[in-house]
């Protein structure tokens, strides 16, 4: 069985030839693999997600010394440090002086408000990774670091001056498709959240001695709808998109019908 991480790094490497381990995993599939040692207790459920977020699960406004307020839209992060003047990327020069994101002060709250952070922090995280080679952020955002280890190649890539990547600054977007998330019944905290995972059509990738191509190649652009498993564990937010099978996306009217006919269901 393939693994869910190596296909979340391949969601960014498709078409990216000269990274050929992410490239190699780019026909990867989800659920998490029961070989990874870390992973056996959400092997058994990410198969099931979309109906573990319907059937076993129930709305929750809020969790201790969490907001109520609506989350519904596209992901927002806002806490980065600016050293000097940044530079954009194009297809002749890296991009200099990325602003970095820096973990926000609640993300390990044990509280809606702290799950979003995490999961913001570390979509600010992977991104700042593709424009940089930098993986500190995402050290931070991944506390099984196994989403460090998926998106090393990135690493290498750019610390043996391969090539870079530009074009757009947010190469991996999401999008809430729920207000707040669902509480899964009788569980330590565990949550499931309807989201839509996009990639941005503008990013490009540049090879020395190869030129430049699209980063995303030989794959759908078609938004993927998921469901966000958010468990808190250990003092942290661990995260898990899991894609909803048979599904790309779906408007947030389309997500309302759903979970009404889910919860009816």
């Amino acid at each position: 069985m393939t693994t869910f991480l190596s296909r979340r790094a391949a969601l960014l490497a498709a078409g990216a030839g000269a990274i050929t381990m992410l490239s190699a995993c780019s026909s990867d599939i989800r659920p998490l693999a029961d070989s990874s040692p870390s992973a056996s207790g959400e092997a058994s459920s990410s198969a099931s997600s979309s109906a573990s977020a319907s059937a076993s699960t129930r709305a929750s406004a809020s969790a201790g010394g969490s907001s109520e307020k609506s989350y519904l839209g596209p992901v927002k992060f806002d806490n980065y440090e600016k050293k000097g003047e940044y530079v954009p990327a194009d297809e002749t020069h890296k991009a200099q002086n990325v602003p970095k994101p820096l973990p926000p002060a609640n993300m390990h709250e044990n509280s809606i408000d702290g799950a979003y952070s995490a999961f913001s922090f570390w979509l600010a995280s992977v991104n700042y990774l593709v424009l940089t080679g930098d993986d500190e952020p995402l050290k931070q955002a991944d506390p099984s670091g196994r989403d460090v280890k998926s998106f090393h190649d990135y690493v290498t890539f750019y610390e043996s001056n391969e090539g870079w990547f530009y074009g757009s600054e947010h190469a991996l977007q999401a999008e809430m498709m729920t207000p707040q998330p669902e509480k899964v019944e009788g569980s330590e905290p565990l949550y499931y959240w309807r989201i839509t995972l996009s990639k941005d059509p503008n990013a490009m990738m540049h090879v020395e001695g190869k030129g430049n191509r699209p980063m995303y190649q030989n794959t759908s652009m078609e938004p993927e709808l998921s469901n966000l498993k958010l468990s808190y564990q250990d003092g942290k937010w661990f995260t898990y998109p899991t894609k909803v099978r048979g599904q790309s996306t779906a408007s947030p009217s389309a997500k309302s019908s759903d979970e009404a006919s889910s919860k009816n269901a």
